[in-house]
């Protein structure tokens, strides 16, 4: 068998456990120890052969009862220590998490009013944003009429400005036509010059005609009656003759009231002429439906003049005699004439 003190690994292990190497030996009860002492052990003896492994050691009951209670006991007072450590750092972080959880409750309260601030603001956000929307949808439909009367104007336009083509080409053909129309309005009145007879430029008379004041007189040879013959005087642009002021039955006074007796006496005739005035409703009038109070016949008919004594006198209407025109003296035709 080896020997018990053989150097072996287990046998090391277990000596530096209890703190010293010893040889086997009977243990001694430990009541042979007195209480004041601590055994002591003689000092380690290891003896070495070579090839020969040591057995098994084990430590002494005393000793090792010894070393299990200090560990036991440096346990417990490493545990309480620990124990103590840990229930401080549990006051502690449980101070801490109170805290915390005061900062959190303040925090999520906090939270709380700024998330219905934020509700809130989205809401009216949201309203603003739906306002907006309708107005948006009201500010299109809007572009959309304007561009509807944009693109209606801009037709219209385009339309007025063919228009405006069109009578730009219509301005220039009349303009043409002016022109032309001018140049024949000269040359005519270059012709019809010789056709009046002016005393100026205000009071003309076409030729044939007797300028008297400011009336051109006409007289017609041809017998008609007083119907035709008015109808033939408005042929002529005139009427049969007017006599406007007091008319006398006697001839002396004649000339002196009446403007038209000169041309009565530059014929030299001794026929009667129509005038203007025949009876009607009761009452004399004249062409222009004017009464005449001075001619004191009655009964139906018209009124003559004779050329020579300048006596008016009632006449059957539908005799045949000759005439006496009247019309209002007139410009000439070209301003600027002057050859009067």
């Amino acid at each position: 068998m080896p020997s018990p003190t053989s150097g072996t690994p287990s046998l090391r292990y277990l000596q530096k456990l209890c703190g010293t190497e010893t040889t086997m030996r009977a243990p001694s009860p430990l009541w042979d120890v007195p209480s004041h002492e601590s055994p002591t052990l003689p000092p380690p003896q290891s003896v070495n052969f070579p090839g020969v492994h040591e057995p098994p050691f084990h430590c002494l009951p005393a000793g090792c009862a010894r070393y299990f209670l200090l560990g036991l006991l440096l346990t417990c007072l490493l545990l309480g220590v620990a124990a103590i450590c840990l229930g401080m750092r549990y006051l502690q972080v449980s101070r801490q998490l109170q805290q915390m959880s005061r900062v959190l409750e303040a925090t999520n309260s906090t939270l709380r009013q700024q998330l219905r601030l934020k509700i809130t603001q989205l809401g009216q956000r949201e309203e603003d944003l739906q306002g907006s929307r309708k107005e948006l949808a009201q500010s299109k439909e809007t572009l959309q009429m304007e561009q509807k009367i944009c693109q209606t104007t801009r037709e219209e336009l385009q339309a007025c400005q063919l228009d405006r083509k069109t009578t730009d080409e219509a301005l220039k053909n009349k303009e043409v036509q002016r022109i032309n129309l001018e140049r024949r309005l000269r040359s005519m009145q270059d012709t019809l010059k010789p056709f009046f007879t002016c005393s100026s430029p205000d009071t003309c008379c076409p030729v044939g005609w007797i300028l008297n004041e400011r009336s051109c007189f006409y007289i017609s040879v041809d017998e008609r009656s007083w119907e035709e013959s008015q109808s033939h005087c408005k042929s002529l642009s005139s009427n049969l003759a007017k006599m406007t002021d007091i008319l006398y039955s006697y001839g002396r006074y004649f000339h002196a009231y009446y403007p038209g007796s000169k041309a009565l006496t530059h014929r030299n005739s001794l026929e009667s002429y129509w005038i203007g005035l025949r009876y009607q409703n009761n009452f004399w009038k004249w062409t222009d439906g004017t009464r005449y109070t001075a001619f004191f016949a009655r009964g139906p008919g018209c009124v003559k003049v004779e050329s020579k004594t300048h006596h008016m006198e009632k006449e059957d209407c539908h005799a045949s005699l000759p005439s006496l025109c009247e019309m209002a003296a007139f410009k000439h035709p070209d301003e600027d004439y002057a050859g009067y």
